[in-house]
């Protein structure tokens, strides 16, 4: 039987008998790669022929014509026509020009089903561990910044460094480190109000106060609540520590910094958390000392100088205040807070 592509219109021919006589089957092109579908002819009868009528005497001394017959289908199509890049086969078709049952048998597509569900599967999951590592590599670096940032301590800087833990914290659901940093952050800036509610003019006390305990009530929430995710990590006892020494509270704070600093000693801010819980509980000295500490192990630490300023001037020494508040604003001189002491501090 012959077969038209229904396409590039190539001519192809089929041995009779190849599909159920009627029934519908699929074949595949094999110059242009389209799959399309035809009908199995039943086979044709030959038909009975008249017998040739005697030529007349006239029609005996005429030329014979030779009899058309078609040419065979390889021959239809023309070999100098351009032809066009052969199509990528589906993968359910056979190719050449074989025909393909209009439906697999049943075992065959269950198991395509099945491993199609498994590729499936497998590309969701490698999704989303790719997910999950581009959310955990975006969280580590708005840590890294954060923590860079939080070094230079003026108001702006301290908001930067909280705005970067929180969008950390929210691409690491239930975990406890980004969201004591954010807590860390928050409470920060709380203790900064804190002190200049203090030292400032008492048209801007008032301000200062209120700033203070919002900040001081969210950071302590924060705390809390990484606290709740893991009792034992370094960065929310250091949080936890610092709201209770903010709290007036500093016999609990000295407890969560101890702790802090045996889980990971040697971290500069777990120091600054325990000169501010010795500085709660009235131990200057211990508060001093601790500061010393931090600063030596990281310079940069410009909060270290402001409170150790600030400890300057509550000992009634505003020149040694003065010295390292000028010092701390040739580094930052955005630091706002170092601004507002200086300020204060009479010539």
């Amino acid at each position: 039987m012959l077969i038209e592509c229904s396409r590039c219109r190539a001519v192809f021919s089929l041995q009779d008998g190849v599909a159920p006589k009627g029934s519908r089957f699929q074949v595949q092109c094999g110059r242009c790669g389209a799959v399309f579908e035809t009908t199995a002819a039943p086979k044709a009868q030959p038909a009975q022929e008249p017998a040739p009528a005697e030529p007349s005497p006239a029609e005996a001394d005429a030329p014979v014509e030779e009899e058309w017959s078609p040419e065979p289908a390889e021959a239809v199509v023309e070999a100098d026509e351009p032809r066009d890049a052969p199509l990528p086969a589906p993968p359910d078709f056979v190719p050449a020009s074989l025909p393909v049952p209009a439906q697999a048998p049943r075992g065959g597509s269950r198991r395509l089903w099945v491993a199609g569900a498994v590729a499936l599967a497998v590309a969701v999951a490698a999704a989303i561990v790719l997910y999950q590592r581009g959310l955990g590599s975006s969280a580590e670096e708005r840590m890294r910044k954060g923590h860079e940032i939080l070094l230079r301590d003026d108001t702006r800087s301290l908001q930067e460094a909280t705005k970067l833990f929180t969008e950390a914290a929210r691409a690491s659901p239930g975990q406890a480190v980004p969201e004591a940093e954010r807590a860390f952050a928050l409470l920060l800036q709380a203790k900064a109000h804190k002190d200049l509610s203090l030292r400032v003019l008492a048209a801007q006390r008032e301000e200062q106060e209120k700033t203070a305990a919002k900040l001081l009530q969210q950071g302590a929430a924060a705390a809390r609540e990484a606290l709740g995710e893991d009792q034992e990590a370094p960065a929310a006892l250091r949080a936890a520590a610092l709201a209770e020494a903010i709290s007036g509270k500093p016999d609990q704070a000295e407890a969560h910094a101890e702790q802090a600093d045996r889980a990971a000693p040697g971290d500069p801010w777990t120091l600054y958390v325990k000169a501010a819980a010795a500085a709660a509980g009235q131990k200057r000295d211990r508060a001093v000392q601790a500061l010393s500490a931090a600063r030596q192990l990281e310079p940069r630490l410009l909060r270290v100088d402001v409170d150790l300023a600030a400890i300057s001037l509550d000992s009634g020494d505003p020149a040694g205040a003065k010295a390292l508040l000028e010092k701390v604003l040739r580094e930052n001189p955005r630091h706002d807070r170092a601004k507002l002491m200086l300020a204060a501090i009479s010539p």
